[in-house]
C-alpha cells in the first residue's frame, strides 16, 4: 500500500469575537498569525466616544487602539472561502476533519473551528502515516509502533478510522495493546478511496 503524506496544521478551537477597551480580539490575533497584517493604519469610521475636534491625546490613542483591533478584510475573505470549501466537502471528509478538531461536522461549527484553531505538535493524520511507514518497513513491530502512541492519540485515530468505516465500534478496546493492534490492522486495510478522503480532510483543515 502506498504511503501518502498528510501535511496540514492542527488546532485547538478558540472563540471568535472582539474584546473591549481596545485589546486585540481573538479574531485579530488569529489574523495577525495568518496574514501578519492587521489594518492598523486604516481609520475606523464607526468609533464611539471619540471627540476628533477636541485634540485629546487620550481619545486619539483610544481611537488608534480600536482601529488596530479591527480584523482585516483578508481574514473575512479567508473565512468566507473556507466556508464554501467546507460546504463543498463530502460528508465523510467533514466528519474526518471534525473528528480531528473535536467539533461537530456542521458547516458553521467546523469552519469556525478550523479558522480559530491553534497549531499542535502532533496530528492523528501524521500518526496514521507513521503506522503506514511501520507496516512497510517492519510489519512485525507495527503493533508496538501503534501502541507506543499512547491512549489519547490512539483514541483520536480510532475516531477517524470509525468515520471511514474501517473499525466497527465508536470507541477502542480498553487495553492499549489491543487498541494498538486493532488500529494497525485497520490502517493496513485502508482502501485507496480511504487514502484520498484522508488527504482531502488534511487539505480541508488548512486555513488558507
Amino acid at each position: 500500500m502506498t504511503t501518502t503524506p498528510y501535511e496540514t496544521d492542527h488546532y485547538q478551537p478558540s472563540g471568535f469575537g472582539q474584546s473591549e477597551e481596545g485589546l486585540l480580539s481573538p479574531d485579530a490575533a488569529i489574523d495577525a498569525e495568518l496574514n501578519g497584517d492587521l489594518e492598523a493604519d486604516e481609520p475606523d469610521t464607526d468609533l464611539d466616544g471619540v471627540d476628533e475636534d477636541s485634540g485629546d491625546e487620550t481619545g486619539a490613542a483610544g481611537s488608534k487602539a480600536k482601529a488596530s483591533a479591527k480584523p482585516s478584510r483578508g481574514l473575512f475573505r479567508r473565512v468566507a472561502a473556507k466556508t464554501i470549501e467546507v460546504q463543498g466537502a463530502s460528508d465523510t471528509v467533514r466528519a474526518l476533519a471534525a473528528a480531528q478538531l473535536g467539533c461537530s461536522d456542521e458547516i458553521i461549527d467546523l469552519t469556525t473551528s478550523i479558522m480559530a484553531a491553534g497549531r499542535m505538535s502532533t496530528s492523528p493524520l501524521g500518526d496514521i502515516e507513521a503506522i503506514q511507514d511501520a507496516i512497510k518497513q517492519d510489519p512485525f513491530s507495527v503493533g508496538i509502533t501503534a501502541t507506543a502512541l499512547g491512549r489519547a492519540r490512539l483514541k483520536v485515530i480510532w475516531t477517524l478510522l470509525h468515520a471511514l468505516g474501517t473499525v466497527g465500534t465508536p470507541t477502542p478496546p480498553a487495553s492499549d495493546v489491543k487498541a494498538g493492534m486493532a488500529v494497525a490492522k485497520a490502517v493496513n486495510d485502508l482502501s485507496e478511496d480511504n487514502q484520498f478522503e484522508l488527504i482531502a480532510a488534511a487539505e480541508l483543515l488548512k486555513r488558507s
